[in-house]
Parts: structure tokens; C-alpha cells; sequence
């Protein structure tokens, strides 16, 4: 019986004192590198992250958009989601410091945002400019949804009431079932 109590107050402690999980993706690499200065206005935005991002029947549920900075006007780019690559054609006027925002839903299904910061520098067009360069698009891109604005306190309320309510059946499991054999010894 000692044993018994042992192992599961050991087992219980264990519970109670696990970390919560986060298992949500990461970002691992991003173009236009944060504080970097680029000197083309059309450019294509490259997000990578280390796991393939959730699209469920072709909706991304992404967003990629950049603001000129001391602007409160926010322009939204049409984003295609390869695997863990998320790509935006991005087509830019006027020079100076741009804020970038992302938001994606990583493979486990919880949305996560970031944001970045490059600077555009264009020089003063040619007056005539017979040649001009292509810009690669993947075929087909997948149009954006936006996200509901969640916080993260609102995915780990469901992980904490589960722990409570296991803690819990741990407790009154054994306290129920000795009980019940009090009962049937009288």
C-alpha cells in the first residue's frame, strides 16, 4: 500500500509540475532580412518556417501586409503557401522604413504572427527603359482569409483545465475505490 501511494503521488507531482507544451512552428528564415535595406520596390516577400503550414482545403488562413512607417495604412499582399514557405508578391512606390506583419497557422492549428522591419531605397527611374525584368509567380496563388485575433492566454486555459481535471480524477480515483472496498468488506 505504501508503494502504491508513493508511485502515485510521484506521478502526481509529475502532473502537476509539467511545463505547459508549445509546440507552435517557428520562423526560420525571412526575405527582406529584418533591418535590411533593399533598392527594388517590386520584390518578393519569402517566409520559411520549420514545419509545412496548415492549409485546409486551399485557405492558407494567411496574411502578409507592410506600412510605411509613421503610417497607419497597412497594404495586404497576395501570399501562396508552398509547404513551409510562405511567398508574397510585394510592390512598393515610395522609399523609406516599412514595417512587415505576418500571421499564419502553424501545422498544429494555432495562428502565430511576427513582424519585421527593412528599409526600401529606390533610385530616381530612367527615363527610358526599354528592358525590363520578369518577375517569377507561382501559378495559382491561394487567396488570403484574415485570422480572428486570438492570444496565446486563450489557447492555454484548455491545456490547464485538462491538467486539472486529470490531477483531479488522480486524486479521487484512489480515494473512491478504497472506499468502495471498505463497503464491500462490511
Amino acid at each position: 500500500m505504501r508503494l502504491k501511494s508513493t508511485i502515485f503521488l510521484v506521478l502526481l507531482a509529475a502532473l502537476v509540475t509539467a511545463p505547459p507544451v508549445s509546440a507552435h512552428d517557428l520562423l526560420v528564415d525571412i526575405e527582406p532580412a529584418p533591418e535590411s535595406t533593399i533598392n527594388q520596390g517590386t520584390f518578393e516577400a519569402k517566409l520559411t518556417f520549420d514545419n509545412p503550414l496548415l492549409v485546409v482545403e486551399g485557405e492558407t488562413n494567411a496574411e502578409l501586409s507592410t506600412k510605411l512607417m509613421g503610417s497607419d495604412n497597412w497594404i495586404n499582399h497576395d501570399v501562396l503557401i508552398l509547404d513551409r514557405v510562405l511567398t508574397a508578391k510585394v510592390i512598393l512606390t515610395e522609399p523609406g522604413d516599412y514595417d512587415l506583419r505576418w500571421k499564419v497557422v502553424s501545422s498544429d492549428g494555432h495562428p502565430i504572427d511576427g513582424e519585421s522591419t527593412f528599409t526600401l531605397e529606390i533610385e530616381a527611374p530612367a527615363e527610358s527603359s526599354d528592358s525590363t525584368e520578369p518577375i517569377l509567380i507561382a501559378p495559382n496563388p491561394i487567396s488570403p482569409n484574415p485570422i480572428a485575433e486570438t492570444t496565446n492566454d486563450d489557447s492555454l486555459t484548455g491545456l490547464y483545465i485538462g491538467m486539472a481535471m486529470v490531477a483531479l480524477g488522480a486524486i479521487f480515483a484512489p480515494v473512491g475505490l478504497m472506499l468502495r472496498r471498505r463497503a464491500k468488506k462490511s
